[in-house]
C-alpha cells in the first residue's frame, strides 16, 4: 500500500510489479478476482512495544489489561486504537497499536479491489526475518526503507542516521537494495564486518490470515451444527415470542428518536448554512454529505501528520497534553523537562521538513509546557 501519491506494488510471489494508481491496480488484478490477498500497509502508522512479562503476570492482566501497557506510548485514547498482542514463551510480549479509524478507512479503500483481502499487515513483514537475535534486516523496497528487527518487530525508517543512533553499536545488519546515501550512513556507524548483503526475493507469508498482527477484524467462526434440535427450537421459539411482544413499543420509540433526529439535523443544517437557506430533503442530503466528506479529509490529514510527529515525541520523551487539528495545522500542548527540550524538538522537526512554530512556554511542576504548531 502506497503513501500519498506513490505507486502501488503487487506480487504473485517472487517479484513485485507496479501500478501507478488504484484504478490501474484494480485493472491489473482482474485476472485474480475473488482470490485471497494480503496487503502490507505503511508501518509508520503503528506503535509497537516488546517487553518481558512472566506468563503469570500475562494471565493476570488479561486481554483488556494488556492493552493499557501501550497507553503511555501513544497520543490517542486506548479505546480509539486497535491493539493486538502476541505472547511468546517463556516471557516475551509484543504489542501493536493502530488507529481504529485508520483501519476502517483502509478497509473502505481496499473493498474496491477485485481480490478478497484476508490480511492487513505492517509493511516490514515484506522483508525476511533476521536469522540471529542481534541482527537487523534493512531493505529498501521501491523507495521505502524497512527494518525487520526480529520475527515480530520492525518499522519503516524515514531518517536512517537517527534510527542508528538508537541501536546497539554491536548489532549486525543484513542489507539489500540500499542506495548510496543509505549505505554510507550505515558504514559511518558500524564496521564493514557488521554489514552483509543479500539478494531480496519476496517470500509469501505462511498463513497470513492467522498472523497475530493482522489488523483486519476477525470473522466469527460459523456456528457448528448441534444435535440438540429440540432445545434449540425451544430457545428460538421463546426468543420469537419475546421479540413479537415488544416490537410495537420498539417501533414507537424508534419513531420518536427519528423525529428528534430530524429536528437536530435541520438545526445543524441551519447552523452550517444559515437560517435563510432552503431546507428540503435534497439540500439536506447533498450538503450534509459534502460537509462530512470535508471533515473526514481533515481528520485523515491530521492523523497522517500526527503519525509522523508521534515517534519524534517519543524519542524525546515529550508528552502531548492537548492535540487539535484545524486549517491544516496540528496544534499541540507539549510537556517536557525543560524549554531546551522543546527548542531541540522544534529544530529536529524543522530539519525533517516540517514547518514548526514554538509558542508560549510556561512552568509546569518540575518541567514546562509549551504550545507548538506543526504543518
Amino acid at each position: 500500500m502506497p503513501e500519498a501519491n506513490e505507486a502501488w506494488q503487487w506480487s504473485q510471489g517472487e517479484f513485485w510489479q507496479s501500478a501507478l494508481s488504484l484504478e490501474q491496480l484494480i485493472q491489473d488484478l482482474q485476472p485474480f478476482a475473488a482470490q485471497e490477498a494480503t496487503v502490507f500497509f505503511p508501518s509508520r502508522h503503528v506503535q509497537m512495544l516488546q517487553q518481558q512479562l512472566s506468563k503469570a503476570n500475562y494471565k493476570q492482566l488479561g486481554q483488556e489489561g494488556i492493552k493499557y501497557l501501550l497507553e503511555e506510548y501513544i497520543v490517542f485514547p486506548v479505546d480509539s486504537m486497535k491493539i493486538l498482542y502476541h505472547f511468546q514463551n517463556p516471557d516475551q510480549l509484543t504489542l501493536l497499536g493502530v488507529s481504529q479509524h485508520l483501519v476502517e478507512t483502509w478497509q473502505h479503500s481496499l473493498s474496491l479491489l477485485p481480490t478478497k483481502i484476508t490480511a492487513l499487515l505492517p509493511d516490514f513483514y515484506a522483508a525476511p526475518p533476521p536469522q540471529q537475535a542481534d541482527e537487523t534486516v534493512l531493505l529498501d523496497l521501491h523507495g521505502r526503507l524497512l527494518a525487520r528487527e526480529s520475527e515480530w518487530m520492525g518499522c519503516s525508517i524515514d531518517d536512517l542516521p537517527l534510527y542508528l543512533d538508537y541501536q546497539e553499536v554491536s548489532r549486525l545488519y543484513t542489507v539489500s537494495n540500499l542506495n548510496t546515501a543509505q549505505l554510507n550512513s550505515l558504514q559511518a556507524r558500524v564496521t564493514q564486518d557488521q554489514i552483509h548483503g543479500f539478494q531480496y526475493h519476496f517470500t509469501e507469508l505462511k498463513k497470513p490470515k492467522q498472523h497475530p498482527f493482522n489488523v483486519l477484524p476477525k470473522l466469527k467462526s460459523e456456528a457448528k451444527i448441534s444435535g440438540y434440535w429440540k432445545a434449540c427450537a425451544a430457545v428460538l421459539f421463546a426468543i420469537l415470542i419475546v421479540q413479537f411482544g415488544y416490537d410495537a413499543s420498539r417501533w414507537y420509540k424508534n419513531k420518536k428518536v427519528a423525529d428528534e433526529t430530524a429536528l437536530q439535523a435541520v438545526s445543524q443544517f441551519k447552523y452550517w448554512f444559515g437560517q435563510n437557506y432552503p431546507v428540503t430533503e435534497q439540500t439536506l442530503k447533498s450538503q450534509f454529505e459534502f460537509q462530512m466528506r470535508t471533515n473526514q479529509m481533515g481528520q485523515n490529514a491530521g492523523l497522517q501528520l500526527l503519525s509522523r510527529v508521534g515517534p519524534v515525541l517519543m524519542q524525546n520523551k515529550i508528552i502531548a497534553d492537548r492535540v487539535s487539528y484545524d486549517a491544516s495545522v496540528l496544534n499541540l500542548d507539549l510537556k517536557a523537562n525543560s524549554s531546551v527540550v522543546l527548542q531541540n524538538l522544534t529544530q529536529q522537526l524543522n530539519q525533517q521538513g516540517f514547518k514548526v512554530e514554538l509558542g508560549n512556554i510556561q512552568p509546569n511542576g518540575s518541567g514546562v509546557i509549551g504550545s507548538v504548531k506543526i504543518q
